[in-house]
């Protein structure tokens, strides 16, 4: 036998044996089997069960009627027009703002599919657990067969912050989520639409918006136009913007763009509610402001702006608080916009006429002296607390003119011109002028600082301009005129002009 024959009968032997010894172990010895009650089943997913606690067609709904807990209603009628649009009807009926249909129409479709996030009681025996027994919201829903439903909203749960819910026909109490009853039980002020003024970006801006009037807390107007075809009789600058309010004058253009680019983008967030006149201090409508802006399509908005505070400001419809000074209603409706869209509330009009070579704030000065080459005006001004006949807390300004008595309105249209000397250019090196002042004017300011500007005849129609000892611009003889003329009708007890007029 050769030795490769050997090998083989040897490994074919070998393996012979394994498997005999593989058999006598599975069968002699065999595994303990583990018991069949000891075996885990396999989880077996059930899907948990939907609780429709309002389920009909949505439309075939024809009114809502809602009680709120402090006894108030809110009706929305619904009807179907031939084309198969929608219309509504709701009382009470919204004098300023008008409803978000929207708002009706998901209604109709929400609350006829209203589920329930658990079911918690069978008709229950207490419902003053659940707040039940005297709901904080009812809402009836009637369709167009006459039959109706009825829901009640009790109070929160304590842990999940889910509102107890039950029906008049079913009794059976169930939970729905926050979010779905915060919409259920939404008060008719949340329906309000809130008109918003079209946004415009970068040159649309400035080629759409034309009409600006901002109203300071003191009362004090400031009204621009848009003149871009320079057609404003007094746009003698040809500005493309001029100002009418509370002087006439050409504006300098960049800055009223600068002021457009934070008023185009008025955002409003959000209705807070209607407060009664014993909050007004509250919200800051005891001293308020104003905004109107109107485009060149008859686009408008008209704000009345209360407090301004970080991210955000208080503002009510301009109609609305007009109702109210004229007694026609007596609560305004509390709008939420960003706070950014209202800087200019404290914007002093001068810092954006043309410019102007000082600026000074009229509620800082004392007294000012003119000196007209030897003729010397001495204006002492003072303020006091008034109440407009709307009531309106306002600060008056009047004054005294070597001792005689001058109105608010002539104290102030003195006071603008003051500040209109508006530079022509700079004075170029080498320019000639009289080294003794033809005019001067001081003012002291409360403060007990003094501001001096005096007037160097450089010709018949220019003369330099010295602000605090320093000649830099030169002004028309022509702005010195419109001052003296001023002064001059004050003591007369003539109207100073609003236009600027020799």
């Amino acid at each position: 036998m050769s030795k490769n024959i050997k090998r083989i009968l040897i490994a074919g032997g070998a393996v012979v044996v394994l498997a005999l010894a593989f058999v006598i172990l599975k069968y002699v010895f065999p595994e303990e089997e583990t018991p069949v009650e000891l075996v885990s089943p396999s989880p077996t997913a059930t899907e948990a069960p939907v609780y429709y606690i309002i389920k009909a067609a949505g439309n075939e709904v024809v009114r809502f009627d809602c009680l709120y807990e402090d006894g108030s209603t809110f009706e929305i009628n619904i009807s179907q027009k031939e084309n198969g649009l929608y219309e509504y009807a709701a009382v009470p009926d919204d004098t300023f703002f008008g409803y978000n249909t929207s708002k009706f129409r998901s209604m109709m479709y929400t609350f006829t599919s209203l589920t329930a996030t658990a079911k918690v009681e069978e008709d229950p025996e207490d419902l003053s657990i659940y707040g039940l027994e005297e709901p904080q919201f009812t809402i009836t829903i009637t369709f167009k067969d006459d039959s109706n439903v009825t829901l009640y909203v009790g109070s929160m749960t304590p842990v999940q912050r889910n509102y107890y819910v039950m029906t008049k026909e079913e009794r059976t109490v169930y939970t729905v989520g926050n979010y779905l009853g915060e919409l259920l039980m939404r008060k008719p002020f949340e329906f309000r639409n809130v008109a918003s003024f079209p946004k415009y970006e970068e040159e649309e801006i400035y080629t759409n918006i034309c009409h600006i009037i901002m109203t300071r807390r003191d009362g004090t107007p400031i009204e621009i136009w848009l003149d871009k075809d320079f057609t404003m009789p007094d746009n003698k600058s040809s500005s493309v913007y001029m100002m009418t309010q509370p002087v006439v004058s050409s504006c300098a253009d960049e800055k009223i763009e600068s002021m457009l680019d934070v008023l185009a983008t008025i955002s409003y967030a959000d209705m807070v509610g209607d407060i009664t006149p014993d909050q007004f201090k509250e919200y800051g409508f005891d001293k308020p402001a104003r905004l109107y802006l109107e485009d060149t399509s008859g686009n408008t908005i008209d704000l009345v702006i209360g407090t301004t505070f970080s991210g955000a400001a208080y503002a009510c419809l301009g109609r609305q608080y007009d109702a109210y000074l004229a007694g026609e209603v007596d609560y305004l409706t509390i709008l939420r916009y960003s706070e950014d869209n209202f800087e200019w509330v404290d914007t002093n009009y001068m810092n954006l006429l043309i410019r102007a070579i000082w600026i000074i704030n009229i509620h800082d000065v004392d007294t000012i002296t003119y000196d007209f080459d030897g003729e010397v005006f001495v204006m002492e001004l003072y303020e006091y607390d008034d109440v407009t006949g709307s009531g309106v807390d306002v600060v008056r300004t009047c004054s005294h003119i070597n001792g005689k008595d001058i109105h608010e309105t002539n104290t102030k249209r003195i006071f603008s011109r003051t500040l209109n000397f508006r530079e022509v250019n700079t004075l170029s090196e080498g320019t000639t002028y009289d080294a003794d002042y033809s005019y001067s004017i001081t003012v002291k300011l409360k403060s007990g600082e003094e501001r001096v500007m005096t007037f160097h005849k450089i010709n018949d129609r220019q003369y330099a301009c010295v602000v605090d000892g320093v000649a830099e611009y030169y002004i028309y003889a022509g702005n010195m005129q419109t001052l003296m003329t001023a002064i001059e009708r004050a003591m007369d007890d003539r109207e100073v002009s609003l236009v600027y007029t020799n």
